[in-house]
């Protein structure tokens, strides 16, 4: 069941979402282009990622800002494989970071130490945004919506032709999200987490979406749901080539450069494993 939420949906610190009602011919034609988008996605779209990657984390206070800035290559595999390697101008790494979506390891070369610990761990929540899933990593990076129960509240319009925003949930989520989504080009430009009080939890911008191939043999006219007359699926799956978030009332903020994707990037679990060498001080976090 579909209803209409006020004009003007509060965030926290970030800007107000405006929305517009949307006709019923309107919301119509946008659950039919979000259906697409979901069947691409779930059954066209390849499981990996490799690209090149620059990373920028800002956290900001009172009194003060820091900022970081690393550079080298990010892999990524359905539902949770992350792999980030930062590397010195010469191309030695500096850092290494792997999860598989339940564990982590990260290495800081220069300071010679692993540390290693759950997801879940209070450490690793420090680090990352509330709410935030990790078991479906991939999903965050690449614009797409994890799978499950997906259940559509409401749709409303954006100020921009074509755009829509969508309040979808999971079944038994504790958590909404408001989701601006293209239904022209059948991609996500905005994803808003927020809790039961509609606070947000946090927000990504997904802009400069680049055409990746899909899965080796399929065709968009075998896939329901999917416009006939179209050709093979190649260039359909479009990823997004900037990723910024904004997390804790926007005094957190991590961008994401991507360029020079491998076409037809395929990993395994065993390309998400990391071996400590024995001169590294191992610190398991809690």
């Amino acid at each position: 069941m579909l209803c209409v939420s006020p004009a003007f949906i509060q965030g926290c610190a970030r800007s107000v979402l405006q929305t517009y009602p949307a006709s019923d011919q309107e919301i119509e034609a946008a659950l039919a282009a979000f259906s697409r988008y979901q069947t691409i996605s779930e059954q066209v779209c390849a499981c990996c990622l490799d690209a090149e990657a620059d990373a920028a984390l800002a956290v900001s206070g009172w009194f003060s800002e820091h900022t970081g800035k690393l550079s080298g290559y990010l892999q990524a595999m359905k539902p949770g494989f992350i792999r980030f390697v930062a590397l010195n101008p010469l191309g030695q790494p500096l850092f290494i970071f792997v999860t598989d979506g339940t564990m982590f390891k990260s290495l800081n070369v220069f300071e010679e130490k692993a540390y290693v610990g759950s997801v879940h761990s209070k450490t690793y929540k420090k680090f990352a945004p509330s709410g935030f899933e990790p078991q479906f990593s991939f999903y965050w990076l690449t614009g797409m919506l994890r799978p499950g129960d997906i259940r559509i509240q409401a749709v409303m319009r954006d100020m921009e032709q074509g755009k829509f925003w969508l309040q979808i949930r999971h079944a038994n989520a504790k958590t909404d999200s408001m989701i601006l989504f293209d239904a022209r080009q059948l991609v996500v430009l905005r994803h808003v987490l927020r809790d039961e009080e509609g606070k947000h939890l946090f927000d990504i911008l997904y802009t400069d979406h680049q055409q990746l191939p899909g899965m080796a043999g399929k065709n968009v006219e075998s896939e329901p749901g999917v416009m006939s007359g179209s050709s093979p699926v190649k260039g359909l799956c479009r990823v997004p080539a900037s990723i910024t978030a904004f997390a804790n009332a926007d005094s957190e903020k991590i961008e994401i450069k991507l360029y020079a994707f491998l076409e037809d990037a395929y990993f395994s679990a065993e390309d998400f494993t990391l071996d400590i060498p024995d001169n590294f001080e191992q610190l398991f976090v809690k």
